[in-house]
């Protein structure tokens, strides 16, 4: 039998100020060329494993470790963090936390360069990771204009040219398009065929890897509790987000069909828009990114906001808050022009959350960062906020965090915090850049319970999502951007049909069949 590639003997880790270990007596083997998806709710340690595996852990993260891990027979404790980069290759989940120059070019260039690889073996390597991609157009564009999956395809990029033994993927697909997700696992599958290269993917989204998996782990609390397959969890997934939303179907697997309340779109030729865009052109360092986007939302819509990497989605979602000035068009909300107001007017009746929750975290406690906009923002009494906001954490399952350092939580708990600090002060309009990230199928639920409750109020939600299950369970519309143009403005199943028109079929639901010419779902 060939020597593993992973060998974890017994290892347990505790970080530095915690009571409960993030990590126990986890035993695994990772054979050359297995691929294995590691999934479990969020915070239950699997991103601390990953820093395990790549040697960060015990020498860049203060804490306790127990337990041998050893890469390719090499004990990671004898290595200095950084010290095996040329044999594990890590992306995570932040792909801005790894992000080191100023252009694509040089960023996918760093890793081999300091390998000190032969510069024309370097070119070629460049060359190979971003056409793995898909961001071959990318190369001379400075990291900072990306869009935040342009930069998560730059984060895998600069990790493959590095043809690290073992490949750790910390939810790569999060942020990526479904058509750069699908190029992504090819890659990742051809690398695994035709290099022996060990691959561990860490993900929620579990229904690409399904057919290219060997192995499914699933983690709790820290532990490995068992082994299954991606179809079992992936069905368990949509199953929250459809059970959340207020679906009702008894179908085996299918998908539900269009909410039974009424539909806003029913009657929206004699109801007023609570929001307006027209013709609204948007843009970074004088580069038009929006042209022209024109819509109305109405009281009681969840808007889907979809679309390719870099086609102005997140774009959109900022110059509605006003943190981009729009070049041309107008804004309108309560039928008031407020294209020209500051974004603490607007900030009032619209909450948004970043896609990198990161950038919008202030405070030094979960508590204080959940009620901070609320006290700004809010004409509530402070005992309320806090009373309210004291609610919100339990529900959102965060409570238990309040006193902690906002930076110390996972992803997808800090993406729950933003969230939760939004709907606090109760704003009219939600604006939601990407908020399933990191979140496990009973967190999305309680997002998408969320979501409901927003609507039953009369208020709407814009939300860019990645997620064709989720949107045809739960929204009403589907906004889709290509190129900086707004191409579908429709209901769900009519936007679905367009999409199918289009030749883009990796928008659409896995099993979703559209309805006949005529026939509402």
């Amino acid at each position: 039998m060939s020597e593993p590639v992973v060998d974890i003997q017994d290892l347990s880790f505790t970080y530095s100020g915690s009571t409960s270990p993030a990590l126990e007596r986890i035993n695994l083997r990772v054979d050359p060329g297995q691929f294995l998806t590691i999934t479990g709710p969020s915070g239950c340690g699997k991103s601390t494993l990953a820093l395990c595996l790549a040697g960060f852990i015990p020498h860049a993260y203060p804490g306790k470790m127990e337990g041998v891990v050893r890469i390719l027979g090499r004990d990671t404790r004898d290595y200095p963090a950084g010290g095996l980069s040329g044999i594990v290759g890590l992306v995570q989940q932040d792909p801005e936390a790894q992000l080191c120059t100023l252009t694509v070019n040089d960023e996918v260039a760093f890793g081999p360069e300091n390998l000190r690889i032969a510069p024309e073996e370097i070119r070629e390597r460049v060359s190979f990771a971003l056409q793995a991609v898909g961001a071959q157009n990318l190369r001379e564009r400075k990291l900072h204009t990306l869009s935040g999956g342009e930069k998560q395809r730059v984060a895998i990029a600069s990790v493959l040219a590095m043809t690290p033994a073992l490949l750790i993927l910390d939810e790569p697909t999060a942020n990526l398009d479904p058509f750069c997700t699908m190029e992504v696992l090819r890659t990742l599958e051809k690398l695994r065929e035709e290099q022996e290269i060990s691959i561990i993917v860490i993900e929620h989204r579990l229904e690409r890897l399904a057919s290219i998996s060997d192995r499914l782990l699933f983690m709790d609390s820290g532990r490995i509790v068992g082994e299954g397959t991606a179809g079992e969890a992936q069905k368990k997934y949509v199953s929250a987000a459809i059970l959340a939303a207020g679906r009702e179907d008894g179908r085996e697997g299918a998908l539900p069909p269009q909410n039974k309340t009424p539909d806003p779109l029913e009657e929206k030729k004699e109801r007023t828009p609570l929001l307006s865009v027209n013709n609204l052109s948007a843009g970074y360092e004088g580069k038009k990114v929006l042209s022209g986007v024109s819509f109305s939302a109405y009281p009681g819509e969840i808007l889907a906001v979809m679309g390719d990497n870099g086609s102005g989605k997140t774009t959109l979602l900022l110059a509605l808050l006003g943190l981009l000035k729009p070049g041309e068009g107008k804004i309108y909300l309560h039928s008031e022009d407020i294209t020209g107001k500051k974004v603490t007017r607007r900030a009032q009746e619209m909450g948004l959350t970043f896609q990198n929750p990161n950038h919008q975290i202030f405070e030094h406690t979960v508590f204080r960062e959940a009620a901070l906009a609320s006290h700004f923002l809010s004409d509530e009494d402070p005992r309320e906020i806090e009373g309210k906001v004291d609610r919100l954490l339990e529900k959102f399952e965060l409570r238990q965090y309040k006193e902690k350092n906002p930076f110390t939580l996972s992803l997808g708990e800090k993406k729950r915090l933003t969230l939760v600090s939004v709907l606090a002060y109760s704003p009219s309009v939600l604006i939601l850049d990407e908020p399933l990230v990191g979140q496990d199928s009973g967190r999305l639920g309680l997002l998408m319970a969320a979501l409901r409750e927003h609507r039953a109020r009369g208020g709407i939600t814009l939300m860019t999502c990645h997620e064709p299950e989720v949107v045809v369970s739960c929204c009403q519309r589907i906004l889709f951007l290509a190129e900086g143009k707004l191409i579908i403005d429709a209901p769900v199943d009519e936007a679905l049909a367009k999409l199918a028109q289009l030749g883009r079929e990796e928008y659409l639901p896995a099993g979703y069949e559209l309805p006949a010419p005529g026939e509402r779902r």
